[in-house]
């Protein structure tokens, strides 16, 4: 009786978890609804950590590398997601999604609310700016204007989006010039 049944029967809630995970592995960022962010969520981090442990085995040990590579695969059923997650095929000189988390310990997701009282206006901005959310999809620039034509148009949805890893933070301090007091 474990997790939200979201009204579908457990063979059409386990795609929908493989679905929102293959979709948030793809893009990064995607927009769905709170119930099912929070579902998926649980799933999408242990296929991140299990991606990580197979990439510490991948030079020592390759069966435990082909292990947990296949594991993932039989959870996701989606084989360039896969090659993306572990940095193979043409994400081999960029590293893959796990290469990324390698220096992280779980929180490799988060879901940003959008307001329930005016669409678009994430929790904790002013009312008055509509953001604009920008993003590539597809090789795409793609903008998404969040503005509903009523009050609770969009309470229940969310941005779920992996979070930047440890790399990308590393690059960010470096590029920040120190400040020195005289």
């Amino acid at each position: 009786m474990r997790g939200r049944h979201l009204s579908r029967t457990a063979s059409h809630r386990k795609a929908l978890r493989q679905n929102i995970a293959n979709s948030l592995l793809s893009y990064g960022r995607i927009i769905t609804t709170l119930e099912k962010a929070k579902e998926t969520k649980s799933f999408a981090e242990k296929i991140i950590t299990t991606a990580k442990k197979g990439l510490m085995k991948k030079d020592t040990d390759k069966p435990g590398y082909v292990h947990c590579y296949r594991q993932v695969l039989s959870s996701l059923r989606n084989a360039e997601v896969v090659k993306k997650l572990f940095g193979e095929g043409q994400w081999r000189e960029t590293g893959g999604i796990a290469q990324r988390y390698m220096n992280r310990n779980g929180g490799y997701t988060r879901i940003l609310k959008l307001s329930g009282t005016r669409l678009g206006v994430l929790s904790g901005s002013s009312v008055g700016k509509i953001p604009e959310l920008e993003y590539k999809m597809e090789g795409r620039d793609r903008k998404l204007r969040m503005l509903g034509r009523r009050l609770n148009d969009n309470a229940s949805r969310v941005i779920f989006e992996l979070v930047e890893g440890a790399v990308e933070a590393q690059k960010a301090e470096e590029i920040k010039p120190e400040v020195t007091t005289a």
